[in-house]
């Protein structure tokens, strides 16, 4: 009897916990110079439309569960004055550590500084800040304020921030090191974020979108490598399936001849050049596809191709 009693306890303190931890919106308080104008808002799928105005679908197709958002001010103004500094702080929390990498990730161009002193991946710089840290993506928005103010209010909310530490993909190690532009790199996930990524990555035959039952995507994982003005992208592609016979290379082939010239096979690799002379190239190895994207010089090219292909397909 004692051990049914202490069974079901145990179920009611744990549904009780579950049911609290849901229930209970995020607040982030006692940043120092800063208050916080008023309660944090709580935003579900639905509600998100009315917040990102246009932007609420790739948040959805990387994974989402809510979002948090809090304003502040100066600790020493009074609220009426509407020309004050203000920041607002979006805590997005995504339904896994690699969801919210992902996302951070898509506003990587490379080249982003971190804050000293901050463990989980993060930047700042341009009136913004993003900060990563397991299911939880922070995002600043400050326009008004410097770099300095922003990395100090960063700074000071990231242990309020939970989770631990970044999540970072598996998928990213097949990217070679050598050559790559630091912090460029992007976890791709739904048929927004490829599209954005490179118009060689749109069309169906991808499968970036998910399947009936979720599962069955197609996702990816890019860089970019040299430098100013000579940037080339590399991309790696897990098809999470085995294609039908020639249908991912007749996609490829019809992306290639609609925006390049001297498209050719070569091999087992599918080539082609911009009208600027450079190159775009293509290969598959069962389901790992990688592609080089804008590289100037081929042999360069060819070479990140076949250590990206080797690597994740070895991984994979």
């Amino acid at each position: 009897m004692r051990s049914a009693r202490s069974l079901t306890a145990m179920i009611l303190i744990l549904a009780a916990a579950a049911c609290s931890g849901s229930d209970k919106i995020l607040e982030i308080d006692g940043i120092a110079g800063w208050k916080r104008t008023g309660p944090p808002e709580r935003y579900n799928r639905e509600g998100l439309y009315g917040h990102i105005d246009g932007g609420a679908e790739i948040v959805l197709q990387y994974g989402f569960r809510e979002l948090t958002v809090s304003e502040f001010a100066p600790a020493g103004a009074a609220d009426s004055q509407a020309s004050e500094k203000r920041v607002i702080l979006e805590i997005y929390r995504m339904t896994s550590g690699e969801a919210a990498f992902g996302l951070y990730s898509t506003k990587l161009e490379g080249g982003e500084k971190g804050w000293p002193g901050i463990e989980a991946d993060n930047w700042v710089g341009f009136g913004q800040a993003n900060l990563v840290k397991g299911e939880f993506l922070a995002n600043i928005l400050a326009p008004d304020c410097t770099d300095e103010e922003i990395g100090a209010f960063l700074a000071a909310a990231e242990p309020k921030v939970p989770g631990s530490g970044t999540v970072r993909p598996e998928g990213l190690a097949w990217l070679p090191r050598e050559g790559m532009v630091p912090s460029s790199w992007r976890y791709i996930k739904g048929p927004l974020a490829a599209a954005n990524e490179s118009p060689f990555l749109e069309g169906d035959f991808w499968g970036f979108a998910a399947g009936p039952e979720g599962e069955g995507a197609a996702e990816a994982f890019s860089a970019k490598y040299g430098a100013m003005p000579a940037v080339s992208k590399l991309v790696v592609v897990d098809l999470g399936r085995a294609p039908e016979a020639g249908a991912i290379e007749d996609g490829v082939l019809a992306s290639f001849s609609q925006f390049l010239t001297a498209v050719r096979a070569e091999g087992e690799t599918l080539e082609a050049r911009s009208e600027d002379g450079r190159w775009f190239l293509y290969r598959r190895t069962g389901s790992i596809v990688t592609l080089v994207l804008g590289e100037p010089d081929r042999d360069a090219a060819l070479s990140r191709l076949e250590a990206a292909l080797a690597t994740a397909s070895a991984r994979r």
